[in-house]
């Protein structure tokens, strides 16, 4: 069985997956279960949605981590090690695995336009559209802190893409699972910003482009650098090319995963049908083998947070 851990509220990510009869035995658990737990069962445990966590929960969750893998059980993305959005993109440019860099909002004065501000946390939309001038930038870091968002939740961002076609943009992606590098299908845009993309858009010739690319996995030894520096065994990265060169824009610990065969393209509807093979062939390279039984988890950081919220329990008091 793998044992996904999740934020609560973010397990529709992998429900499609559990449906599959092809799949192996899947468990979604939250956090705030995992750390209540006493006993668990023996699994493989894939620990996710570190960057949406709060820096207790990273803590404990990263003592759970260490708890499993003394135990003997297989664990994947230990939180105290795993790589998120800023240090990730910090780090990628620093060993020139990217061009491209990223600033804190207090820091930006280094920054290289044109440049997107976007949060720290969360998977939605960047706050701004592309920016040319610090004059652009530090209007919209204080439009953006005067509506309300805290100046240590803006980031930077370098913009590092072009057009593969004039006027149309694509967003190729890649999961790791376990030691598995598994293409996965592009997304195509119109917009420079390729976040749902449009179906159909691409057009045949670049449908055939992408069966080519799933099929032949060309990137596979770069990005497992990429995963290796972020220290991330499970995930999937989104990457793109500007000026030949390959850039990688995020790596999602819990990304959302489709199950749908459907395209108006014969070629994509295919690529869908590689891409499902191979993700659950790797998911079940993982897959711990049903040997039963619990582990006991122990004391310290686990006991003083349980502690502390029995106390804070027992003098909440009606104001």
């Amino acid at each position: 069985m793998i044992r996904f851990i999740l934020t609560r509220g973010h397990a529709y990510t992998l429900r499609p997956v559990k449906k599959i009869r092809r799949a192996p035995a899947i468990s979604l658990m939250n956090y705030d279960a995992l750390i209540r737990a006493r006993w668990l069962r023996r699994a493989t445990y894939v620990f996710t949605d570190l960057d949406r966590l709060d820096s207790w929960s990273l803590e404990l969750a990263a003592d759970l981590y260490l708890q499993l893998k003394n135990a003997g059980l297989t664990a994947w993305n230990n939180p105290a090690k795993v790589k998120t959005r800023y240090a990730l993109l910090r780090a990628l440019h620093a060993a020139g695995l990217n061009d491209f860099n990223i600033h804190r909002a207090d820091e930006a004065g280094a920054a290289r336009f044109p440049v997107f501000l976007r949060k720290t946390y969360g998977h939605r939309e960047p706050v701004s559209g592309l920016l040319q001038s610090h004059a652009e930038l530090q209007a919209k870091i204080e439009t953006a802190v005067v509506e309300g968002t805290p100046l240590e939740n803006l980031l930077v961002v370098e913009y590092a893409g072009e057009p593969i076609r004039p006027g149309l943009y694509r967003k190729l992606s890649a999961f790791r699972i376990g030691h598995a590098i598994v293409p996965h299908i592009s997304v195509h845009d119109d917009s420079w910003l390729v976040k749902y993309g449009k179906t159909g858009i691409a057009g045949e010739e670049l449908y055939r482009e992408e069966l080519v690319l799933l099929q032949t996995n060309p990137f596979a030894g770069h990005l497992k650098k990429v995963f290796d520096l972020a220290q991330i065994e499970y995930g999937r990265v989104d990457f793109g090319f500007y000026q030949s060169r390959l850039q990688v824009y995020e790596i999602n610990t819990n990304p959302a995963l489709e199950t749908a065969l459907r395209h108006p393209s014969p070629i994509r509807v295919q690529s869908l049908k590689l891409v499902w093979e191979n993700y659950l062939q790797a998911l079940h390279a993982i897959d711990c083998p049903a040997s039963g039984g619990f582990v006991r988890l122990g004391d310290g950081k686990l006991k003083r947070h349980r502690a502390w919220k029995n106390l804070l329990v027992r003098s909440r008091k009606v104001p």
